[in-house]
């Protein structure tokens, strides 16, 4: 067969670049190795190759690969530039796909796929796309009102079935391709991936004999696949002794036959991430004996504690296999057998802990057995897991059967019902406990299937189950914390008479199966901190449970809870992550809505078929000159007599044509801005609350609430602002009757420049509310113009001019050659002045007292001081840049501030250098750190032999020094390389 029309580069064929991914066939079959190549970021090998070419409509493409035939098993796609074929130079390499973020609008690039080592002369063929993001745009989420920037990280069609998407510790995101069987890092902001593992059927990634490992199907796609991801808590801390991945995939195909079930088996494997070459290696299996199935394989796992403080383990959920409903509707449900590993969550070891066999992945203390994996049973199918560690509360989500989402608190030696109980005990799954009648309700198939005679048994009576599962010794039964739709026993009844699938309007099914779990711990979207978010597969959209204080409790109770939906769609959202700053949301969504059962009666094809989507908030629209946010935020609480610190927002061109919150430190609202066209950069708050009597300033009564507003870049132009206090505080200034206030609408705003203080310190300046309102039912909000920040009080009449303790002169910081910062401040007028605090900040919003100076006098009117102080410890610090500031405390306690200044550190970059090199006996290793730490080394040859290691404490700065003692070793080449401490450095010597 002779070769292909593009086998060489003047043969490419011409793609054109798609926002979906629009696939073009190829093949290998009869393809030659083109030679003469410039050397490029290729493995080694030959490679038989074809080639391909494209018009770059942007900076920023993706080229994928998909279908490979059998035949062609060490795929690699190279990207080069150049005019011509005679010009080309390499700029990207990956296995099935590669993406770059540095193209040239308009410019020509090549491509080249090849299959490495071996030529092909049948079952060559393959599919090939190339694409780009489409454009940003902003979307209103819900009835919430949130303005968010969706960003499509990977278009659609490109990944195969996207399962688990995690933000990792390296500030990458982390996702699994169930039908693709590989794994890949993504850069959250440009969507550019990687290959970090591929194990699918025929891959050569893993060394021989690969097939132990790699997915032994590739046709009849179970639920799932390659699916749940979880990363070591110590992954890449520098050690690269914990730089673990652990991955859960259906494995092989036992084959079976519908009603009694379509068997598979799934594996439970770490890898161990190499850095060098990025992809993950070394599998060890943690257990391969996990029952699988079409149907309800679950597959999510997380690491948690079980104490606070103790160590960690992994947490599997194995769900029910479908037992009871569909394909296996006479396969046995083992949900309550603590023998079995379905229908449970299971707990392993993150490391072999020395006993023989299986058994060393197993935690001695698990409940059911020490050579048992089962921590908890009843589980129908549970596929989202989230943790919180300030409370120590691991959250599961499981589908229910026809209604009843639970979302549940997993806990050691617990049973949650399944298929006895659905949801709460409430009975709306009551009926008859003979099979075969109308009213035989059960957790598994309908009545109009086989008269609902399944291996689930009727539900009969949910209290009597309980008595029996408390009675039997496997575990006591839990409700779960929350239990959506969960529908009347009538109308349950009706959905498993008829079977209505997902007949819009009601009788549907309102079950809408719970896929992927996250806890927003952060305080940036206001009313969001302490809430549950999962994915919807059945109605394409995430929801929100805000939990109370405890975390066992959704607001307002576990049995009606406020949730609220965001981004609906036709896509099957599969799985979500939030980023570490709580501005960014990231999910993975389904190639196509087709599920096993409900979704099974309604198939649509996604808007954005496999895509990873990023949502980041931006704040709220502006209606009718206001703020659209909704009353139902709460205002902020805080500690009494204290500067409590509101969250950093950033206002740039995304966002300042939108109302911005600020919220406390609970989540809640504090102020609001709308920058009309400014970017006024970072911003930084605080607000203070006062407890006790009303404040009062020179016979002004005012607010027991002020804040602090301080943006990188003061508006060129007018601004508005929201405030927001509550109603206690403003019930309190009423109560006051000296205070002249009545209402809200006759407070107004007061704006200095005091920094967060317990009291006003300097005469402000009147702002007239351009609207005075009720936000709920336990706050109030004025809306006010201005044209610039700083501190904001509140009252119903006019302050008069401010006596204070002193004149501040000057105040200046200078950093020494010795890295101490010398402060130096001239006062005059000194009456009553008892002292200064040095205060210092690494944010410049969060300051702390490092040193009190006594001032020279009580009374020194006319007279002027020179102050310094010198700060030794500066060098010492986190930041780059310190900011300081002076408290000026008079003798009766009263205080004002200084203005803040700052100063800045040269940018201390981690080096690692030598000397002398070569390097005759020993060499002498200078480590530039730019923080404390440990960094660890390691001395190899020149065919990567480690011949000696060690680690070394290190301290911010240079001065650390130590020495390596080469005499014995033979004349060569040595490579030291460092990690840790923010250094990753490898350095080449010569040994005489």
């Amino acid at each position: 067969m002779p070769p292909p029309a593009n086998d060489d580069c003047a043969g490419a064929v011409t793609l054109t670049s798609s926002t979906n991914c629009t696939n073009t066939a190829g093949t290998l079959v009869s393809a030659t190795a083109t030679a003469g190549l410039p050397a490029g970021c290729e493995t080694g090998g030959t490679h038989y190759d074809v080639w391909y070419k494209f018009v770059a409509s942007g900076t920023t493409h993706a080229v994928t690969i998909s279908g490979q035939g059998i035949n062609f098993t060490n795929a690699q796609v190279q990207l080069y530039s150049g005019t011509s074929c005679g010009s080309l130079t390499s700029i990207a390499c990956g296995n099935t796909s590669l993406s770059s973020t540095t193209l040239t609008n308009g410019a020509t690039y090549y491509i080249r796929v090849s299959n490495v080592g071996s030529n092909m002369f049948s079952n060559g063929a393959f599919n090939i796309c190339v694409t780009h993001p489409p454009a940003s745009v902003n979307v209103v989420a819900g009835r919430m009102n949130e303005v968010y920037k969706q960003t499509t990280l990977s278009g659609s069609g490109v990944l195969q079935y996207p399962w688990d998407v995690t933000y990792g510790p390296d500030n990458n995101l982390w996702i699994t391709e169930s039908r693709g069987y590989k794994v890949y890092k993504m850069d959250p902001n440009t969507g550019a991936k990687t290959t970090v593992l591929d194990i699918s059927m025929g891959s050569t990634w893993l060394p021989a004999p690969s097939d132990s490992l790699n997915v032994q199907f590739n046709t009849n796609w179970p639920q799932g696949g390659l699916a749940g991801l979880a990363i070591h808590p110590n992954f890449m801390d520098g050690t690269g002794t914990h730089d673990y991945v652990y991955i859960s995939y259906v494995h092989r195909d036992l084959g079976g036959s519908s009603p009694t079930g379509l068997i598979y088996r799934n594996k439970l494997v770490r890898f161990t991430y190499n850095p060098g070459t990025g992809r993950l290696e070394s599998p060890a299996v943690l257990c391969d004996t996990i029952p699988g199935s079409n149907d309800h394989n679950s597959q999510r796992i997380i690491i948690a504690p079980v104490t606070v403080g103790g160590p960690s383990y992994l947490f599997y959920a194995a769900g029910d296999m479908g037992a009871g409903q569909f394909s296996n509707r006479t396969r046995p449900n083992k949900a309550q057998n603590p023998a079995s590993y379905e229908g449970k969550i299971l707990r392993f070891n993150l490391d072999d802990d020395g006993d023989a066999g299986a058994a060393a992945w197993i935690p001695n203390d698990n409940p059911y057995s020490a050579t048992s994996a089962v921590w908890s049973i009843g589980i129908r199918n549970n596929q989202g897991f989230a943790y919180d560690p300030a409370l120590n509360i691991l959250y599961g989500a499981s589908h229910g059967p026809y209604s009843d989402d639970e979302i549940n608190i997993i806990e050691k030696f617990t049973n949650y019902g399944h298929p006895l109980i659905e949801g709460f005990v409430d009975g709306n799954y009551n009926g008859n406990s003979v099979q075969g009648t109308n009213t035989s309700v059960s957790a598994g198939a309908p009545y109009t299937d086989n008269l609902g005679v399944s291996s689930c048994p009727p539900i009969g009576n949910e209290a009597t189950n309980r008595t029996a599962i408390n009675a039997s010794g496997n575990g006591v039964y839990k409700d779960p914390l929350f239990s959506a739709y969960p529908w009347s026993q009538a109308q349950i009844t009706n959905i498993w008479q008829t079977n209505p699938g997902n007949a819009l309007p009601a009788p549907g099914w309102p079950t809408e199966a719970w896929s992927g779990l996250d806890l927003y711990r952060n305080t940036l979207v206001p009313g969001w901190k302490n809430s549950l978010v999962a994915g919807s597969l059945k109605w394409g959209r995430l929801l929100r449970l805000r939990l109370d204080a405890t975390g066992t409790t959704t607001a307002p109770t576990n049995s009606v809870s406020d949730t609220i939906s965001y981004f609906n769609s036709q896509n099957r959202f599969r799985d979500l992550a939030f980023s570490p700053n709580g501005k960014d949301i990231f999910v993975v969504m389904d190639n196509t809505s087709t599920t096993s059962g409900p979704g099974s009666a309604n198939p649509v094809v996604p808007g954005c078929a496999g895509c990873v989507q990023k949502y980041t908030f931006l704040g709220y629209n502006d209606v009718a000159g206001k703020s659209s946010i909704p009353t139902s935020i709460d205002v902020t609480n805080g500690t009494v007599n204290s500067c409590n610190t509101g969250t950093t927002v950033t206002i740039d061109n995304t966002n300042n044509n939108l109302w911005v919150p600020i919220t406390g430190p609970d989540g809640n609202i504090m102020a609001e801005i709308y920058a009309n066209g400014n970017n006024l950069g970072t911003v930084t708050s605080s607000f203070y609350k006062n407890s006790g009597p009303i404040r009062v300033a020179n016979g002004t009564h005012y607010l027991d609430r002020n804040m602090t507003i301080t943006p990188q870049t003061q508006p060129s132009s007018t601004v508005k602002i929201r405030l927001y206090l509550s109603k206690a505080e403003l019930d309190a200034l009423i109560a006051d009757g000296a205070s002249n206030v009545t209402a809200i609408g006759n407070l107004k705003i007061y704006k200095n420049n005091d920094p967060c203080s317990s009291v006003i310190s300097a005469s402000p300046i009147e702002i007239i509310p351009t609207f005075a309102e009720a936000h709920g039912a336990n706050g109030y909000m004025l809306q006010g113009n201005i044209t610039s920040f700083s501190s904001f009080y509140f009252a119903a009449n006019t302050f008069t001019l401010f006596t204070l303790p002193l004149d501040l002169l000057s105040f200046t910081g200078h950093l020494q050659n010795d890295n101490s910062v010398l402060l130096n401040w001239k006062t005059e007028n000194e009456i009553n002045t008892s002292h200064f605090v040095i205060e210092r900040s690494a944010d410049g919003t969060r300051f702390n007292g490092i040193e009190n100076v006594t001032a020279n006098g009580r009374n020194n009117a006319g007279a002027s001081f020179n102050y310094s102080f010198t700060d030794n410890d500066a060098i010492n610090q986190s930041s780059q840049r310190l900011y300081y500031r002076l408290r000026m405390v008079d003798i009766d306690g009263n205080f004002k501030y200084s203005n803040i200044i700052s100063v800045s550190f040269p940018l201390i970059t981690s080096k690692l250098s030598i000397s002398p090199n070569p390097v005759l006996t020993t060499v002498r290793v200078a480590i530039t750190s730019e923080a404390d730490g440990r960094v660890h080394w390691k001395l190899t040859d020149n065919v990567g032999r480690v011949i000696q290691k060690g680690s070394e404490n290190v301290k911010k700065g240079a001065g650390n020094n130590f020495t390596i003692n080469m005499n014995k070793l033979p004349a060569g080449t040595y490579n030291l390389n460092a990690i840790g401490a923010g250094i990753d450095q490898n350095v080449k010597m010569q040994k005489l």
